[in-house]
């Protein structure tokens, strides 16, 4: 028998002969943060070892590498990797009233899982709305949006939210093989170009106008949860892969092609993605280069 101390919080009295430290605190009902939900993938649940410090084995593969990522100091713990094997005094380092709120706010955790992202965006966009009437933009952005949010659903797709223009989407969320996510992406990416041709012809009738759209599309393991303040919270994607699909879908004005995807959504499509025309780029905020396909 041992125990395990959370500063302020309370002890545990181990009974086995090791204690992982996360369990301890679930036990005691101390509201510890945990957002990745105890697989280290994240470092909120990390305490600092204040006593005790020869009852804590060394770091496994998973903690060690998560460590040498974020510089932990040697007595910077994860809870949800760490077993102990005698007495420890230990304090949690995320915790004040902001995280209460957020752990007493019920939400959908966060999980971990690969899909197909879309951004697309109207080129020019900036300059056409300052010789409209906001009013007759406001008319024209929801008859796009109704139009291209409609080829992103019948494909599956999730819209993920507006910006000004732009549209993100999210395909394979509800665990859809990663094949299957990136031959929907691509093939509602097309289905966009088409509708848009059909808008053209109200927007040239109308506004003596028409839009040219930039798609881009983009693989990768990312966190998918509801996230923002906890009285307005929204699903959403986060991952280095959401900020390379932004990126693709930005070279297409370089590119001067409606669609790109990057090689990680090729290697799941090949039928679809042809290699004619495929190219390296150097995407913003990212060493070296990134192979590109028109899509």
């Amino acid at each position: 028998m041992f125990k395990v101390r959370f500063e302020g919080d309370g002890e545990y009295e181990a009974a086995g002969h090791e204690q992982m430290l996360l369990a301890a605190s679930r036990a005691l009902d101390i509201p510890h943060v945990s957002v990745c939900g105890g697989k280290g993938r994240c470092s909120t649940c990390r305490v600092i070892v204040l006593e005790g410090a020869e009852h804590v084995p060394p770091r496994g593969e998973v903690e060690a590498t998560l460590a040498r990522a974020k510089g932990l100091a040697d007595d910077v713990r994860l809870a949800c990797q760490t077993c102990v094997t005698g007495d420890v005094l230990v304090r949690r380092l995320v915790y004040d009233d902001v995280d209460r709120r957020l752990l007493s706010n019920e939400r959908m955790a966060p999980r971990e899982v690969e899909i197909a992202i879309l951004f697309s965006d109207i080129r020019g966009f900036t300059t056409f709305s300052e010789k409209q009437l906001p009013y007759d933009v406001v008319h024209i952005l929801n008859r796009y949006f109704l139009a291209m949010g409609g080829a992103i659903q019948e494909h599956g797709g999730t819209i993920d939210k507006y910006m000004g223009d732009g549209i993100m989407a999210l395909f394979g969320i509800d665990g859809a093989d990663p094949a299957a996510a990136c031959r929907a992406a691509v093939l509602a990416a097309r289905e966009m170009t088409r509708r848009l041709a059909t808008e053209n012809e109200h927007l040239e009738a109308q506004f003596d106008t028409h839009f040219e759209i930039g798609v881009g599309i983009h693989a990768g393991v990312v966190v998918v949860g509801e996230m923002g303040h906890p009285e307005k919270m929204e699903f959403t994607a986060i991952g280095d892969a959401v900020n390379v699909a932004s990126r693709v879908e930005t070279a297409t004005k370089e590119a001067g092609v409606p669609i790109l995807v990057s090689e990680a959504v090729r290697a799941h499509v090949p039928d679809l993605i042809a290699q004619a025309g495929a190219f390296d780029a150097h995407l913003k905020g990212r060493a070296g280069t990134v192979r590109l396909f028109p899509g």
